[in-house]
């Protein structure tokens, strides 16, 4: 659909699709959609086969970042919800990030991973427990699937 110099093309409404998915799916969860529904967005490509490529990157990228918010989060409640913990550790945890990523040559996955390692750790609620931490974790693991899921299933035939 073209509106004037404006379009609204296939991905932008396999975009809208997806976030819509989450947050019905989430509402009847209870559980708050937002890291889902950013997951899905970086995940979601212009086809299947990119999609499936850069989900790849984007489900390793989330397990480095979300692993890292966990670590983060133990020393954080360790060190008693000490503000030295949010001001060293977590730009060091960043840099972890990029240097493993790198090391990995896994170089489109450190925005995600960054993503999902400040999301998770600059959001957690006082008193939130390790599960918290996991729910995260796992919702943009839930965000990744429903692009790949929108992108295989709302896609033409000839991008299967």
């Amino acid at each position: 659909m073209q509106f004037g110099k404006f379009r609204v093309g296939l991905r932008t409404l396999k975009t809208g699709l997806a976030v819509m998915i989450i947050i019905t799916a989430f509402y009847f969860l209870k559980r708050p959609p937002f890291v889902a529904a950013l997951a899905s967005v970086f995940a979601l490509r212009e086809s299947w086969d990119k999609t499936l490529s850069f989900a790849k990157i984007r489900l390793i990228s989330n397990t480095v970042g979300g692993l890292l918010a966990l670590l983060y989060f133990l020393v954080h409640v360790h060190a008693h919800n000490a503000a030295w913990v949010s001001i060293l550790l977590l730009p060091l945890l960043v840099i972890i990030a990029i240097v493993f990523l790198d090391g990995f040559n896994f170089n489109s996955g450190v925005i995600g991973a960054l993503a999902a390692l400040l999301m998770i750790s600059l959001n957690i609620p006082a008193g939130a427990t390790v599960l918290y931490v996991i729910d995260r974790i796992v919702d943009t693991f839930i965000g990744v699937l429903v692009a790949i899921s929108v992108n295989r299933f709302a896609s033409p035939d000839q991008k299967k």
